[in-house]
């Protein structure tokens, strides 16, 4: 039986290689970028209001820029616009836990495409709603059958946005915490999708690489397997997994290619083999290693960062289930041009910085201060910096 388990492991290797692009070979790395602080913003929040958010999106209308806030942490529901540019609340739109308009457990949402319409999931109820800008329901979504889906993330915590392409929306879904034989990885699709027209449920020919083993979920699937972008000038989807150098770009939701997009800071890695175990030593382990997070897309600059966190130890008064900890960690982002050659990574203090709270805006990449380990953290406003991307010698 165990020789018959390596030999499929090799089987699946070998298909991998003949069925998916092989990765695209690495040209000489160049680190002719860097991202420099050149302002900091700080936005106004109330007592109804938490500092953290599941779900943060920088979006423009009429030429200015906003920033889209889900405050679903405490009792009050509702979404904050800011207006980037005054530094004030522009304006609440409210989020109903019942009724005819109402969103029970809100998990993520979304401008669609800015905040005359708005995209939410319900995490419960199975179920996307289109929302207008006073947060009435205009459509609900049933995502059935429940069984083809095996977890839906719909945020920008663990940066997994949902993205449309001609009237279809498209989001990730995860397995669950369970063993999976490599087989099975093989038919789970990393995607699904829904016609927001017409409701209709379908499911990309986009799967879980075969080199992924079936314990690779393991204790990792509380912070997500994979986080995404999508640019939607170039119609390209690109995927970046917790434990692996490469990252994943695909144009048409089908054929993939693989590039290079390992941090200078961190040893290789690649999806973790037999070690499958839900107990919370295994999951202290998990949080305090080494990993690959958010991948974002900045479309004014035409460029892709892709965040990296290093190794941190737990603190004694820290608990491996808080999705901040552990609060000191450092991390970089690796800057990639539109060929997917690295071009630059910088380093950022884990005592001051919250990347899981950044956005992409005209003038830079904001990263929030909002850390509980940072001296300067106040929980009565957000603080984000603004990093400009310059050249290292500037």
């Amino acid at each position: 039986m165990k020789h018959s388990s390596i030999l499929l492991f090799l089987l699946n290797v070998i298909l991998l290689s003949a069925c998916q692009s092989k990765e695209t070979k690495s040209n000489p790395i160049h680190y002719e970028k860097t991202l420099s602080s050149c302002k900091q913003i700080i936005l106004p929040v109330d007592e109804n209001t938490d500092f953290l958010s599941k779900s943060i999106f920088q979006f423009e209308e009429n030429g200015k820029e906003f920033l889209h806030f889900e405050n679903s942490q405490n009792s009050t529901y509702d979404i904050v616009i800011f207006d980037l540019d005054s530094q004030k609340v522009e304006r609440r739109i409210p989020i109903h836990p019942e009724g005819p308009n109402g969103v029970p457990s809100l998990f993520g949402s979304k401008p669609y495409p800015d905040s005359n319409t708005i995209l939410a999931f319900q995490h419960f109820a199975f179920r996307i709603s289109l929302l207008n800008g006073k947060g009435e329901v205009l459509r609900n979504y049933q995502l059935n059958p429940k069984g083809r889906f095996v977890r839906v993330i719909f945020a920008s915590f663990f940066y997994t946005p949902p993205f449309t392409r001609d009237s279809v929306l498209y989001f990730s879904q995860r397995p669950c915490d369970q063993q999976r034989a490599i087989k099975d990885y093989t038919k789970i699709p990393l995607f699904a999708s829904m016609d927001l027209r017409t409701g209709e449920i379908g499911w990309p020919s986009l799967y879980f690489p075969t080199t992924f083993d079936g314990d690779y979920t393991d204790i990792g699937d509380s912070d997500g397997s994979f986080a995404y972008d999508y640019n939607e000038k170039d119609n390209r989807l690109v995927c970046s997994f917790t434990r692996y150098d490469s990252i994943m770009v695909t144009d048409d939701l089908q054929h993939v290619k693989w590039y290079n997009a390992k941090s200078k800071y961190l040893k290789s890695m690649n999806p973790n083999v037999n070690n499958h175990t839900n107990d919370v030593n295994a999951l202290i382990r998990y949080k305090e290693s080494s990993k690959y997070g958010h991948i974002m897309y900045d479309k004014y600059r035409n460029v892709y960062y892709r965040f990296a966190e290093m190794p941190c130890e737990l603190a004694k008064d820290e608990t491996p289930y808080d999705n901040q900890a552990p609060k000191a960690r450092e991390f970089s982002v690796i800057i990639l041009n539109d060929k997917f050659e690295i071009i630059g990574e910088t380093k950022f203090s884990g005592s001051k910085y919250f990347y899981k709270m950044s956005f992409v805006g005209k003038d830079g990449l904001y990263i929030s201060e909002n850390n509980l380990a940072n001296p300067e953290f106040d929980e009565d406003k957000l603080v984000f910096s603004c990093f400009k991307l310059v050249d290292v010698n500037e």
